[in-house]
């Protein structure tokens, strides 16, 4: 069984990711092409990963994964090298497995989604082709932290509906379950509880990956007489050699998902505790970064 923990875990950036912060700076920066501060569009659901259209200074519309798991911004170096932009310094960042990919700086780049001009980025790129192997599709960008910081993210999974609001237009939603989250080093943490056959109730801060199928990660998986052994960290880097088992339950907030398989391990000790997109295609999910909260309301499948 080959788990699908497909795109870039970046791990902390070298070099700036410049963008200006708070409500008031990225109103100059995003334009809304109704002018209410908000956008509503459909997404590409593919292989367990969200899919959108962007498009690059005016470009026709690209592929483009949205992924929590990513701190950086990435542009595929062939799109890159075919619109003319300019790569700045190299570096490398942590891919999904094992390894480093090599990125380099693109400044100053404007993304447009449906409904939203959204201004003024420091991207990188990188070779996103070993992506195309598991998602079955070319991707030619991921969405990372810069973008999730500016807006309030709204992904109804069910109608496969992506909404993104300024913060200062923002309004909860009443019949969701609001959970606070913490944010660290660009990544989102929420507490979780796993429970196990035994019983175990291993409680914990779990990282929120748009970027992986999975359902849960945790190194418990380890300790488990009935686990199985598998390839892990799937997409940009080199996988290695995992885990995996089925827990009895994932708790988030109030909800409680039954049966959930529980695999290990991913790039770095930092990720390893970590829910992917099996967990939250569940709900209709609210990222509010700039308030550090999470919003779910429960869909169909839970």
């Amino acid at each position: 069984m080959r788990i699908q923990k497909m795109l870039a875990t970046a791990a902390l950036a070298v070099l700036p990711c410049w963008f200006l912060p708070g409500a008031e700076a990225a109103a100059a920066k995003d334009i809304f092409a109704d002018g209410s501060g908000t956008a509503r569009f459909p997404f590409e659901w593919r292989e367990g990963v969200v899919v959108v259209p962007v498009s690059i200074n005016g470009s026709r519309p690209y592929h483009f994964v949205l992924d929590t798991g990513s701190t950086r911004m990435l542009v595929d170096r062939s799109v890159a090298a075919s619109l003319g932009l300019k790569e700045g310094e190299v570096d490398s960042m942590q891919g999904a497995g094992a390894g480093r990919v090599r990125v380099a700086a693109l400044r100053d780049v404007n993304l447009q989604l449906p409904g939203l001009d959204s201004r003024g980025y420091d991207c990188f790129t990188a070779d996103l082709a070993p992506l195309e192997d598991t998602l079955k599709m070319r991707v030619d960008g991921i969405i990372g932290y810069d973008f999730m910081a500016r807006f309030v993210v709204m992904l109804d999974f069910a109608a496969h509906h992506m909404t993104v609001t300024l913060p200062s237009a923002f309004h909860p939603d009443r019949r969701a379950e609001r959970i606070p989250l913490s944010i660290h080093d660009k990544w989102a943490f929420v507490k979780g509880e796993l429970g196990l056959p035994g019983p175990v109730v291993v409680q914990d801060s779990f990282f929120i990956d748009l970027g992986s199928g999975d359902a849960v990660d945790h190194p418990v998986v380890k300790t488990m007489q009935d686990k199985a052994i598998t390839r892990t960290g799937v997409g940009l880097g080199t996988s290695v050699e995992g885990a995996v088992a089925r827990a009895d339950y994932f708790r988030i907030g109030s909800f409680k998902v039954r049966g959930p398989t529980i695999t290990c391990c991913g790039a770095s000790e930092q990720t390893s505790r970590m829910i992917g997109t099996d967990i939250l295609k569940r709900f209709t999910v609210t990222f509010d970064y700039p308030s550090s909260q999470l919003f779910l309301r429960p869909n169909a499948s839970i």
